[in-house]
This record gives C-alpha cells, sequence and structure tokens, in this order.
C-alpha cells in the first residue's frame, strides 16, 4: 500500500525547474541559457549536476544545443507534428502552401494582436518599436525587410502570454518568414506599395500600445486580408478571402 519516499536527486529539481520556466513562458522558445558556470553559479549545483540536468531536459525537447552558440529554449510543438513526415510533405509544396498558412495565420495572429494589446510588457513594446524601425528603415531604402516583419509578427505572439502559442508560431517561423519574403518581393520595388505595408504594421503596433484590443484585432485582419491577397497574386490563385473585415466591422 505504501512506497518508500525517496528523495528528489539535485538534477530532478533543475529539471523541474527550467522546465517550469519554459512550460510558464517565462523562458521563451529562442531563449539561450546562461553558460553552464553562471546557471551552475546561479543555481548554486556543480556542473556536473547541471549537465545532466540539461541533457534530460534535452532528450525530453525542451532544450537543444547548438554547435559553437550555446543552449536554447526549443519549441515543445517541434517533436509533433511539425517535424511529422506528413507536414513535411505539405511543406515541400513551396509557395503553394503560402495561401493555407495566412489563413491559419489569420486566426492566430487576430487573436495574438487582441490578447497582445491587454497583456504586453514595455519591454515587449520597445521590442516591437525596434522592429518597426528596422522595417522603415529598409523600405525607405528600397530593400526588403522580410526578417524585421517576421520578427514583429513573433514578438505579437510573444506578448500574448500565451505559452502554446507561442510555441506554435515558433515552430512556423520558418512559413511566416516565407510569407513575408514573397509578399515583400512582390512590392518593395514600389515605394508606396510597400510605405503602405509598413503602416500597416505601425498601426497594428499602435494599437497596441494604446492597450486596445478590439482595434488592434481589426488592424491585424486588415493587414492580414492584404497579404492573403498579395500571395494569392503572388502564386496565381485568384480566390477570395475567406473571411472579410466587413463581417467584424458591421
Amino acid at each position: 500500500m505504501f512506497r518508500r519516499i525517496r528523495p528528489k536527486r539535485i538534477s530532478d529539481e533543475i529539471c523541474e525547474q527550467i522546465a517550469h520556466l519554459i512550460l510558464s513562458g517565462k523562458l521563451k522558445p529562442g531563449d539561450k541559457l546562461p553558460p553552464e558556470r553562471e546557471l551552475a553559479q546561479k543555481l548554486g549545483v556543480s556542473r556536473p549536476v547541471l549537465r545532466e540536468a540539461i541533457s534530460r531536459l534535452i532528450a525530453k525537447g525542451y532544450l537543444e544545443i547548438i554547435q559553437g552558440s550555446g543552449t536554447y529554449v526549443r519549441s515543445s510543438i517541434a517533436d509533433g507534428i511539425l517535424e511529422g513526415s506528413a507536414f513535411q510533405d505539405f511543406v515541400k509544396k513551396g509557395v503553394g502552401i503560402l495561401p493555407e498558412v495566412v489563413e491559419v495565420r489569420k486566426i492566430l495572429e487576430t487573436w495574438s494582436a487582441a490578447a497582445a494589446a491587454k497583456r504586453a510588457t514595455p519591454n515587449e513594446l520597445e521590442q516591437m518599436r525596434e522592429y518597426l524601425s528596422e522595417f522603415e528603415e529598409a523600405a525607405k531604402k528600397g530593400r526588403l525587410a522580410h526578417v524585421a516583419d517576421a520578427n514583429f509578427h513573433l514578438a505579437i505572439a510573444y506578448a500574448s502570454h500565451n505559452v502554446l502559442l507561442m510555441h506554435l508560431m515558433d515552430s512556423i517561423y520558418n512559413l511566416i518568414e516565407r510569407v513575408t519574403y514573397e509578399v515583400g518581393l512582390k512590392i518593395y520595388r514600389d515605394p508606396d506599395a510597400y510605405m503602405k505595408l509598413f503602416n500597416q504594421h505601425k498601426a497594428i503596433y499602435e494599437a497596441i500600445a494604446s492597450k486596445d484590443p478590439e482595434l488592434a484585432y481589426v488592424k491585424m485582419m486588415e493587414h492580414m486580408i492584404y497579404v492573403e491577397r498579395c500571395i494569392r497574386e503572388a502564386v496565381g490563385r485568384d480566390k477570395d478571402p475567406i473571411i472579410k473585415l466587413s463581417v467584424f466591422s458591421s
């Protein structure tokens, strides 16, 4: 009936602490852990014990080591469907997948923009501003800003403070960047069109910064409808968006 109580090993406690930080969103996908010596000192443990805990967290999919760089938080979804063979076959469709990516982003990112308007911290707003500045500088110089664009959207997802959404958006980051690249490639040689794209992002940011969830939702939806139209033109699909802004603004 009764089982002997076994004291936890120190490495177990380290695993639990780091896993909790990841699952609670305090450590986000892509965050880098402090160097081994520094982290061992912070935790008050020996380096061999820390290595044991890190190895177990890597085995469980919480962390990954990038050679020559360090130990990073891994997306908790990466071991699931997004790395399955069926999903990889889907990704191999190339640009043909992108309209579907945008449709999914409509669902995820309109909600994340509204949530970020409620929950974003000053530091998270500052991060969004930095990506906007990178975008604006590139747009004014006639350069592609697809990385700053994708990072801006990821920053909004992180500011939602929904841990599952953070990991999901991080897992499809490459697809998001591909969308921003294709849209940018289509219009960046037209300064007015590219500044229009920048101003859409600026309007989303301003709605989030003003803590207006409804406006943030609408501005993100406006942007996603525009992106969807550009993508469908780029890949030769002329279907109308399934969701139109009028549905929400009437």
